[in-house]
């Protein structure tokens, strides 16, 4: 081979180098990192199941407000459309596709997950401090549904106790109605007293605690003072024997000594706590009841 043809190419040596430099700066196929890209707003639909179902309209405006100013410094995750390749469902980022809508962006950046979405978008919905107990509680107990996991996997998943996540999805055994107030905003009422009010298993004066809650006056500190006067109660009837009762319940005996007991509390001037004044509220609509009916 001659000198010549051994020399190198000054052209082909620039390329090799030009090639060489722009190559440190690609993305190869085989990278753990998945990459950005610009998908048609138009062309995304939110998720059909995750767990947040409503959104403040002032604080999408106040997002649009400063993706306009700043721009969107976090993408949202993206999965294919199961049946239509040229669409997306969002995994997680919903807020920022509404006010990306709201801006009338053309398009918005995405990163395609492709992961189990359904735990994704749960997670990353659960993990807001924005959701209601009731939303958070739902969707809790969805993710352990739909996915076969047990309470310990989910608070795994979430960062919680397993103590914690018992506690919430322990809400969800409230009356559908008052759920569905608390979902509505019509009950502001906050997760820590739901829990307490769950904890009580007397319906009836649960009831009537959720109806103080109604008024505007039930608190954690409430609860508790009938939690433990139920306890009491429970451990008093359990360790003394059981007291001979009238075969009538409306006996002179027993009319007697509610009347005697009424009159040496009122006589005494004593306060009442929560539960006896729940449960002598009562008594007087009971009272009412049959007085009515005779």
């Amino acid at each position: 081979m001659s000198k010549r043809a051994r020399q190198a190419s000054p052209i082909l040596g620039t390329a090799a180098a030009l090639i060489d430099e722009t190559s440190k700066s690609l993305v190869g196929r085989e990278t753990r990192f998945h990459h950005t890209f610009e998908a048609p707003v138009e062309c995304i639909a939110p998720h059909p199941d995750q767990a947040r179902t409503r959104f403040n309209e002032a604080d999408i405006r106040a997002l649009a407000g400063t993706m306009a100013a700043r721009g969107q410094l976090q993408p949202i995750l993206l999965r294919k459309h199961p049946t239509d390749s040229n669409r997306w469902i969002i995994v997680a980022g919903e807020r920022r596709w509404r006010a990306a809508r709201l801006n009338g962006w053309s398009t918005i950046l995405a990163i395609e997950y492709e992961g189990d979405p359904e735990v994704l978008s749960l997670i990353e919905n659960l993990q807001r401090v924005d959701l209601t107990p009731v939303e958070e509680a739902r969707g809790l107990q969805r993710l352990i549904s739909d996915k076969g996991w047990t309470q310990s996997a989910a608070a795994e998943a979430l960062g919680k106790s397993k103590a914690e996540v018992s506690a919430i999805l322990r809400i969800l055994t409230l009356p559908a109605a008052m759920l569905d107030a608390v979902l509505t905003s019509e009950l502001e009422i906050p997760k820590n007293t739901l829990i307490e009010l769950a904890r009580i298993e007397d319906e009836a004066v649960r009831d009537r605690l959720i109806e103080r809650a109604r008024q505007g006056e039930l608190t954690i500190r409430a609860i508790r003072e009938v939690a433990a006067t139920l306890d009491r109660s429970a451990g008093a009837r359990s360790t003394s024997s059981p007291p001979r009762r009238s075969s009538d319940p409306l006996s002179i005996n027993v009319l007697d000594r509610l009347t005697r007991g009424l009159s040496e509390a009122r006589a005494a001037g004593r306060v009442l706590s929560a539960v006896e004044r729940d449960r002598l509220t009562h008594i007087r609509s009971q009272i009412e009841q049959i007085l009515a009916s005779t």
